[in-house]
């Protein structure tokens, strides 16, 4: 069957744009440079010929409902069934055919064409690296960083920028290896940093522990590219730029707790925690006891 639509317009959506494209309606949405994560509610489709601006991986979240879709270059249109973990990948600008009738519940992760072209030019050496377009797909993988970007959704983005960009880095790197044609090995960081390089990122975490610092900010710091600057930090250190930097925060709140008399409050935002329940939330995974509490048994 070929199912065509009257004209084969294409409508364009910008996942980067504030506002939801048409049958979309955001529940959640975080948006950081080169990312953006949104749950969503879709209204039913009739039959569309559809493109995004943005590489999109789409979570299936609802009941298991009935999608048609064709290529541009195919001659007919194929049925499949999308059950809830189920992904939708499809290239950023390429055009595809989507009807559902039903009003399926989506995680939408969409990443600008040049935060992905930069990693497949980090990573593997290659330029204008595209992932196929894959439908009703299980990736136990992105299954996993999916329940990480809704967790973070939940909390309204309070891990900042560098977890965000962690992740997405992660996601970018492992779509480009297994849906993207032609993709090199990928290029092994064998050392850590310079001691030089080291204390140059510490100095920088500790001067701004109390801003929302990217992994743009620390690569550049390092004089190194985002991919390779988290594998060398994380060899060099043990720890994930991320990691090490809630450690960083949490030890200097350990300081202001026991030399002043500010609040948990006052602490918390001081140090770079979105407020005080994020800040005990850390403070108890690393200590096994609660901001108050320390400052009481210390004191």
């Amino acid at each position: 069957m070929c199912d065509r639509t009257s004209s084969d317009r294409i409508e364009l959506i910008d996942f980067g744009a504030a506002s939801p494209p048409s049958r979309f309606v955001y529940t959640e949405r975080i948006a950081y440079d080169g990312i953006i994560v949104a749950r969503c509610l879709l209204s039913p489709n009739p039959g569309t010929l559809t493109a995004s601006l943005q590489h999109t991986i789409a979570v299936h979240e609802s009941e298991p409902h009935i999608v048609a879709w064709r290529l541009p270059e195919a001659e007919t249109t194929e049925q499949c069934r999308m059950a809830a973990d189920d992904l939708l990948i499809n290239a950023a600008e390429h055009p595809l055919y989507l009807r559902w009738l039903s009003a399926p519940r989506a995680l939408i992760i969409a990443l600008e064409q040049a935060f992905l072209n930069q990693v497949a030019n980090d990573a593997f050496n290659m330029d204008g690296a595209v992932p196929r377009t894959m439908v009703a797909i299980r990736d136990p993988v992105i299954g996993a960083m999916a329940v990480a970007w809704r967790q973070e959704l939940a909390e309204r983005g309070r891990n900042g920028k560098l977890y965000a960009e962690h992740l997405g880095l992660a996601l970018a790197i492992h779509l480009l290896r297994s849906y993207a044609d032609g993709t090199k090995p990928l290029k092994m960081v064998t050392g850590g940093l310079t001691a030089r390089r080291l204390r140059l990122v510490a100095d920088y975490m500790d001067a701004h522990l109390n801003q929302d610092i990217s992994l743009g900010d620390l690569a550049r710091t390092a004089g190194l590219s985002p991919h390779h600057f988290s594998d060398a930090f994380k060899t060099s250190t043990g720890r994930s730029p991320h990691r090490y930097l809630i450690d960083q925060r949490i030890r200097r709140a350990k300081e202001l707790l026991l030399g002043s008399n500010r609040s948990i409050t006052e602490i918390a935002l001081d140090v770079g925690f979105a407020n005080h329940s994020h800040f005990t939330d850390q403070f108890r995974k690393r200590t096994n006891t609660t901001p108050s509490r320390y400052r009481m048994d210390r004191k």
